[in-house]
């Protein structure tokens, strides 16, 4: 029997301001703006920033769900994404915009070292955000 795959989506127009846009997930709406090389207002995350911010919420919550699993009391987690990309690309120029590089600082309150590898080797297996982005480039990850 083949698993029935989970499928998310998200819409996103431009609005009556220029280097802004509204994204439209489950009935929600969230800003982006394009940076001020583009032209944007620069007042809201803009695409990459939000990205990164996907990888980081993946990976507390992946690491909270694995830790009620593991009976590990965790008292506070918190995620720090960072990547690394050539911007010249996005603004034309004849360069590779894509991250070269990605990294992660992942602090797992209340739990020892022991179960930190064990929630780290839970995310690395089940976050679907880390697990695309780690075959595009380099991850890089630090518990604090």
């Amino acid at each position: 029997m083949s698993a029935t795959l989970a499928t998310a989506s998200a819409s996103c127009r431009l609005s009556n301001e220029s280097g802004r846009a509204l994204l439209a997930i489950r009935g929600q709406h969230v800003v982006t703006d394009s940076p001020p090389t583009l032209g944007g207002p620069n007042e809201a995350p803009n695409p990459v920033e939000m990205l990164l911010g996907a990888l980081a919420g993946c990976a507390i919550f992946v690491c909270e769900c694995a830790a009620r699993e593991m009976g590990i009391a965790l008292t506070a987690v918190s995620v720090t994404a960072a990547g690394d990309f050539d911007p010249r690309g996005v603004c034309g120029e004849a360069v590779d915009p894509r991250f070269q590089a990605f990294r992660l600082r992942l602090t797992l309150d209340g739990a020892d070292a022991t179960q930190r590898e064990l929630l780290l080797r839970a995310f690395k297996t089940r976050c679907p955000v880390y697990t695309t982005l780690s075959r595009a480039a380099p991850v890089e990850i630090t518990l604090a």
